[in-house]
């Protein structure tokens, strides 16, 4: 009863915080549905008085236009720095785990999407955890990063970034059942309580989904705790979430398998007791032998001191001959390992402009709005015109013209003196101030965001000529360069953030593999027992001592037409050796077998067989007495 009472008063105490959270969020979502909606083109015209006016019946959708325009389909690569000499070799291990990493998780589908939900809301979050059902056949468990909309996450009210906050909440919408399998409990029939989690606060809730709460906080000893929760059923109370954990008796503290989902007792084997619990674990156990980089073995079990064998009576044991002491073998003991935990929230975000005293960064949409108003008006009035507009038959009276689409039509006049007074009048509306105040708006958008007819593809008067252009298109490059910039870097703290879990959770080597200098693929693991070291004081540590970047040559790498024509230029000006000489052509081609080029490789491959031919072509030749073949 006492657990139950704790459970809910902690319950308690986050579902009133999270309230808290969101009513002083709830601007900010509210704003996020009006900018999904102008993106999507909404028809929705706001009145003076504050209200809605009639929609609008033609709609130019600049906001789509736009932010397609700055769209970016690369992903940033990783790029590490050793600060130490000796971990230079690491640094590449990591780099080659996390591009591994980068193709496993799709990362370019979320890149894709992230690319338009940063500028629309102004910011986008990616949330990083460890799989304990993911993995290959030989290793158990692997990295899942989800990206999160920002309406998903709620932050503590008044704090701008995430490293310091005391806690910060994610609403994710889940299906029923699976909660109920993964957690082993029984949630109530009841739907989502947020659905703004999933989709516009103003759908419809589904049935068989549910909202679950997660808070991320920061624990009494620094750490990060995690408890999650759906409307009165807790799910999770984790004080030390990143801690490792393993399932023990209550009884006597021996350690047990996890129990199967929806299994609450096991009995303990030693005891008997039924109530096996999940502790977190201050050391992790060494399961294998390892070597450390100074070269010291580091054996996973250790043989204690020897101990002297003691006779009933107290006294020691000697030997008859030489009276010495008679000593058995000490305890075998297993080495243990300090814990290494990532120490921050699972977070990251990335923003599109930096604000001050601003969560997520400044939105494209909120900038442009008012034109986009402007336009949808104008646009509506314009074809009011248009429609409204036309040609117009005056006719005597009593007269009557046959409405039908036949080529000739028939009028019947009662008399000749009639035919005057048939005529056509044709209204044709003014609408150039009306298109030229429509280009304006538009203009004036484009203005905002820094985007030239140039850098979306598009005829260019003010370009004179091809070199203009293209410094039309670099002027309107370096003014997007910022957002760049922090694509960039929240690109460096999520690599980051993937090495440090799996520095924490992957035991098992991990496979991977990677393209040499030579082009060919090489095959390696990333194990992280390579980064446990000894300091001076002789105290065993994790290496996490790296600088993360991104690589600013992988936008050129993912444009490969560029990058093939520079590698040409680079041949044709020598760079490669002199022109025509085999050994030349297999540098040229070993390079661009590297970037993908077609049926690359097969040219390198003919001509290292041309380059071995010649060289045995040369070994054969006699040779003269100068040493020169003949």
């Amino acid at each position: 009863m006492k657990e139950k009472r704790q459970d809910r008063e902690r319950r308690a105490y986050w579902q009133a915080r999270l309230d808290e959270a969101r009513r002083r969020y709830s601007e900010q979502r509210e704003r996020m549905d009006r900018r999904e909606d102008c993106y999507k083109g909404t028809r929705q015209l706001p009145a003076a008085n504050g209200g809605s006016a009639k929609p609008a019946a033609n709609v130019r959708n600049i906001v789509y236009e736009l932010i397609e325009s700055q769209v970016d389909a690369s992903v940033p690569q990783p790029k590490v720095t050793a600060i130490h000499p000796e971990d230079r070799p690491l640094a590449k291990k990591i780099e080659a785990m996390l591009l591994e990493q980068i193709r496993m998780l799709n990362f370019k589908e979320m890149n894709d999407q992230q690319e338009r939900t940063v500028p629309i809301q102004g910011g986008d979050f990616w949330h990083v955890e460890w799989d304990p059902e993911g993995g290959f056949h030989c290793t158990l468990g692997n990295l899942a990063v989800t990206q999160r909309h920002p309406k998903q996450v709620i932050p503590q009210p008044g704090v701008y970034e995430l490293d310091k906050m005391d806690y910060v909440f994610v609403l994710v919408s889940q299906s029923r059942r699976y909660l109920e399998r993964r957690y082993g409990v029984r949630l109530p029939d009841e739907g989502e309580s947020d659905v703004a989690a999933r989709t516009d606060a103003s759908a419809p809730t589904v049935e068989g989904l549910v909202t679950q709460n997660i808070v991320y906080y920061r624990n009494a000893e620094g750490g990060v705790g995690r408890f999650s929760w759906v409307g009165d059923v807790t799910l999770e109370d984790l004080e030390d979430y990143q801690a490792r954990r393993r399932w023990v008796c209550a009884g006597c503290g021996a350690p047990l398998p996890a129990p199967a989902a929806g299994e609450k007792n096991a009995v303990c084997p030693v005891c008997g007791w039924l109530e096996p619990e999940c502790l977190p674990q201050q050391g992790e156990i060494l399961t294998r032998d390892v070597r450390l980089p100074g070269g010291e073995l580091l054996a996973a079990m250790t043989e204690g001191p020897p101990q002297a064998i003691v006779n009933p009576d107290g006294t020691l044991q000697r030997d008859d001959v030489t009276g010495e002491v008679i000593l058995m073998p000490g305890e075998v003991r297993p080495t243990v390992l300090p814990a290494y935990r990532p120490g921050s929230f699972p977070l990251v975000l990335r923003r599109n402009v930096r604000l001050f005293g601003q969560l997520l960064g400044a939105s494209d949409v909120d900038v442009i709005e008012d034109q986009q108003v402007a336009i949808n008006k104008y646009g509506t009035k314009i074809q009011e015109k248009l429609l409204k507009g036309g040609s117009y038959v005056t006719l005597p009276q009593g007269v009557n013209i046959e409405t039908t689409d036949r080529e000739l039509k028939i009028i019947r006049l009662k008399n000749p003196a009639d035919k005057a007074l048939i005529s056509v009048l044709n209204i044709q509306p003014d609408t150039s101030r009306d298109q030229q105040m429509l280009e304006v708006n538009y203009s004036w958008a484009k203005s905002t965001l820094g985007i030239t007819d140039a850098f979306q593809g598009k005829y260019d008067s003010s370009a004179t000529s091809g070199v203009a252009k293209q410094f039309s298109a670099n002027q309107s490059a370096g003014r997007l360069q910022s957002k760049r910039e922090m694509k960039n870097q929240a690109y460096a703290r999520l690599y980051r953030l993937m090495f440090q879990f799996m520095l924490a959770y992957a035991d098992e080597p991990f496979p991977m593999s990677s393209r040499g200098p030579d082009g060919t693929v090489q095959y390696a693991h990333f194990d992280r027992y390579e980064f446990l070291k000894r300091d001076a004081a002789g105290m065993l540590y994790w290496n996490d001592e790296f600088i993360f970047d991104v690589d600013p040559a992988s936008n050129l790498a993912s444009n490969r037409e560029n990058l093939w024509t520079m590698i040409d230029q680079k041949y044709q000006a020598g760079a490669f050796g002199p022109l025509g000489e085999s050994a030349s052509l297999y540098r040229l081609w070993t390079l661009l077998a590297e970037t993908g080029y077609p049926h690359a490789e097969t040219m390198k491959t003919s001509i290292g067989q041309q380059m071995e031919r010649e060289a045995a072509r040369q070994a054969a030749a006699p040779v003269q007495e100068g040493g020169m073949p003949l």
